[in-house]
């Protein structure tokens, strides 16, 4: 075999390997950025689950077995109701014992000479 032989036949060689290199390092960065952005939607995924109790609530919800988490439940309005009645009454009979008479009709003619 001759020397420009060799020469030739290391170079085809040469240029296999450095193809085979490009090749090999553009599928590792192909590779990485999947497992990078695997690892977002992982992260996001996992922030935006629902729970259990979430689904639950939910489902309760729809069925109509219980009312919503916020709203306030009707004893605890009709209680407000009645403080607030007997705060208005309480009012409306100072007023009247010291308007000597009707407290209602008083206490806006009071206020509109201020």
């Amino acid at each position: 075999m001759s020397l420009d032989g060799l020469r030739a036949w290391i170079g085809l060689v040469e240029r296999k390997l450095t193809m085979r290199t490009r090749v090999f390092l553009v599928l590792v960065a192909i590779a990485i950025g999947g497992a990078g952005a695997g690892i977002v939607l992982a992260i996001d995924a996992q922030d935006n689950a629902v729970t259990k109790s979430d689904l639950q609530t939910v489902r309760d919800e729809l069925a109509g077995t219980s009312a919503p988490a916020e709203a306030p439940r009707a004893s605890q309005l009709e209680a407000e109701l009645e403080t607030l009645r007997a705060e208005v009454a309480a009012l409306r009979a100072e007023a009247a014992s010291k308007g000597k008479g009707n407290g209602a009709s008083e206490a806006p003619s009071a206020n509109q000479g201020k």
